[in-house]
């Protein structure tokens, strides 16, 4: 059993919550999703294209810094990245890392279901092509989300 806040009876939190309503959030944005793709030997919460724009996000209840890290591994692939999270208010020394690093953030409530962008990512400038083609390939085989 589930509770509001994605937690299940065995009060361990879930982000399937989160990942579905980042899935309504930004298709009414106009991206097309993909979930827990693979790139590089890990999964990507979600993948967000737009045009010929590729978006990686990486999606937690609250662990930002471990977000963060994920992060850092699709600097070679995504022409934008950023952190989904659930959090009331974003820390001071989360918003310095998210502008440091260019990385967008995007922060849910898992109440009221809304999300909205504290930060727009800034186009990364390390895509890797032969790694970004390697990964996009993979990608033809995962379905987009509903």
């Amino acid at each position: 059993m589930f509770h509001k806040d994605g937690r299940n009876s065995f009060g361990v939190n879930h982000e399937r919550a989160l990942v579905a309503q980042l899935v309504d959030f930004l298709s009414s944005s106009g991206y097309r999703v993909r979930l827990e793709v693979s790139s590089m030997g890990q999964s990507v919460d979600l993948v967000a294209t737009r045009g010929r724009w590729v978006t990686f996000l990486e999606a937690k209840m609250k662990d930002w810094r471990r977000a963060i890290r994920q992060c850092r591994a699709h600097e070679s692939v995504a022409d934008y990245i950023c952190l989904a999270l659930c959090l009331k208010k974003p820390s001071a020394e989360l918003l310095e890392q998210v502008s440091a690093k260019g990385y967008g953030l995007v922060l849910c409530s898992t109440n009221s279901r809304d999300c909205q962008w504290i930060a727009h990512p800034r186009r990364n400038p390390k895509v890797w092509l032969p790694q970004r083609r390697r990964t996009l390939s993979a990608m033809k085989g995962v379905p987009y989300a509903s």
